[in-house]
């Protein structure tokens, strides 16, 4: 007589983790990383990745260049990734139990909602940072996407930043599907099992773009601020002293002094601003853009008692066409003079929703393993789709007879060469 043995723990990670991988839309809108052996605990899940230089070409008729003060500086940049983030979901013992073989488990509705919602979570916070990283926002702050014109004003301001058309992705809220409906081109839809088990994703285009139509999109509060201007001129910098970043997110930022804020004002991470006569740079035809450089605030800033920040860290960096090296990295026309007013999306203390088209390597989920506990009964799985594992951890306490099971995952989203 043969016996049937079915190892419970890797059924229902089994049946986990293919209900989470299924309804994690994030999956398809950003780039993802798994730290290997360069990147470990033994530097802190933390590496720094180097960013190629950039060189001005020269035109001469008539002969060559002259090369004799020298010839143009190589700089490489670096950007710092990091991993810091666990993501968790657990549930009683009771639930587990039940749980005897895979058609259970498949069927367990605690399975079910806890990867769910695990899921949610996570696309919840990818989104978040996708809709925060960038400095270019067109449109009116806080209006619907509501005609494919919008849709359009937002690709053209991407390639006149020079992203090409691999790997867009276009994340809408559903009122501006309402909105856009005779526009929307449906994609090939899954079989039958994932429709009406799974969460959708990328289920339409609009103008080719696949598109995503989902309510996790984040609002954005600014802060108290009002406009408040640049205080002092020529708050440039030379591209060599902001490439190197030791710190996530920080390549080719600097920080400028301001003021006229108001007593106390706050300024918000992810808030927008421009200067009304500052232009952005084109690096490959070395002119002036037709639209307004837009900085983006990286951190929360407070003003002091008169309304000034001392150090108000910006993306990008002002870098003007002083030396070769910095104009092969210009990213304005002009730098702001003394006191030029700062000009802010949204209005203070009001809530908006911004929507996102980004080029899915703009965004790096930096993955990892995490470790083997030394007790208990834990398995591991790698999902199939993308370079993420997910840990299960079973526990009894013997004083109390409380058994419990969790789920988790480490990964952080990382903003790469905004």
């Amino acid at each position: 007589m043969a016996t049937n043995t079915v190892d419970q723990s890797r059924l229902v990670l089994n049946a986990f983790a293919a209900v989470f991988e299924n309804n994690l839309l994030a999956k398809d809108i950003v780039s993802w990383k798994q730290f290997d052996s360069e990147m470990n605990e033994r530097n802190g899940l933390k590496v720094s990745e180097q960013v190629g230089p950039r060189y001005l070409v020269y035109r001469t008729t008539g002969g060559i260049k002259d090369l004799t003060a020298g010839v143009q500086d190589t700089t490489f940049g670096s950007e710092t990734f990091v991993c810091n983030d666990t993501f968790n979901s657990s549930m009683g013992w009771g639930d587990f139990e039940r749980i005897k073989n895979i058609g259970d488990a498949r069927e367990s509705v605690a399975l079910k909602n806890a990867a769910t919602q695990l899921a949610e979570q996570i696309d919840a916070y990818v989104l978040q940072i996708a809709a925060l990283a960038a400095n270019n926002e067109v449109g009116t702050a806080g209006n619907n996407v509501a005609a494919l014109a919008d849709v359009t004003a937002a690709y053209v301001r991407l390639k006149k930043e020079g992203v090409e058309d691999n790997d867009l992705r276009m994340v809408l809220s559903y009122d501006d599907q309402a909105a856009l409906a005779s526009s929307v081109i449906g994609l090939a839809a899954p079989d039958a099992m994932v429709t009406s088990t799974f969460r959708q994703g990328f289920n339409g285009s609009v103008g080719g773009v696949p598109t995503m139509f989902t309510q996790q999109l984040s609002n954005i509060t600014p802060g108290t601020r009002t406009n408040g201007a640049i205080n002092g001129a020529n708050q440039n910098v030379n591209y060599k002293d902001v490439a190197i970043s030791t710190t996530n997110g920080q390549y080719m930022t600097q920080t400028i002094a301001c003021d006229g804020f108001g007593a106390n004002a706050t300024i918000k991470d992810g808030e927008i601003f421009s200067f009304s006569t500052v232009h952005a740079w084109d690096n490959r035809l070395q002119q002036a853009q037709t639209h307004l450089q837009q900085f983006r605030v990286v951190g929360d800033a407070t003003a002091d008692g008169t309304g000034a920040v001392a150090a108000l860290r910006i993306f990008p960096a002002i870098i003007i066409g002083d030396t070769a090296n910095n104009s092969a990295h210009r990213t304005v026309d002009i730098v702001p003079a003394d006191n030029a007013v700062m000009t802010w999306r949204g209005t203070a203390s009001t809530a908006y929703k911004p929507r996102v088209l980004l080029q899915k390597s703009a965004i790096t989920m930096c993955s990892a393993d995490l470790i083997t506990p030394a007790t208990d009964t834990t398995k591991r799985i790698q999902l199939s789709d993308v370079p993420l594992s997910v840990r299960m951890w079973r526990h009894s306490d013997f004083a109390t007879g409380a058994h419990s099971i969790r789920f988790d995952c480490a990964l952080t989203a990382n903003v790469h060469d905004r």
